[in-house]
């Protein structure tokens, strides 16, 4: 069962916050949804419990993956999500332009040409 909620924010931390929304093709609600579900450790019961599928989504990681599936290592775990054409799991978008300002901050201090 899904619930509305309310909270109590500032008026310019909603407004940046659907703004990253909006440029990062998601929404607010599916921002706070995910950093819940992350933080919480959450897993909603959609009666799968399969591991494969769930290292596919991101909602856990491939040490996770390979034990809860039975697979010795990540090649094996690889070899197990392709024979099901399961897709490799993403980055959450946030995460990879965190990445990505790292990476350019630290050419910027190196001398690195871009």
């Amino acid at each position: 069962m899904k619930r509305n909620t309310t909270f109590n924010l500032d008026d310019e931390l909603v407004q940046r916050g659907k703004a990253y929304a909006a440029s990062h093709g998601t929404t607010l609600t599916a921002l706070v949804r995910d950093h819940l579900t992350k933080v919480t450790g959450y897993r909603p019961n959609d009666g799968t419990n399969d591991p494969l599928v769930a290292f596919s989504r991101g909602e856990i990681d491939k040490a996770q993956a390979a034990e809860q599936a039975g697979v010795r290592d990540y090649a094996e775990l690889l070899i197990a999500l392709g024979e099901r054409g399961l897709d490799l799991p993403r980055l959450p978008p946030h995460e990879v332009d965190a990445m990505t300002e790292n990476f350019l901050r630290v050419c910027r201090e190196t001398g690195v040409p871009r």
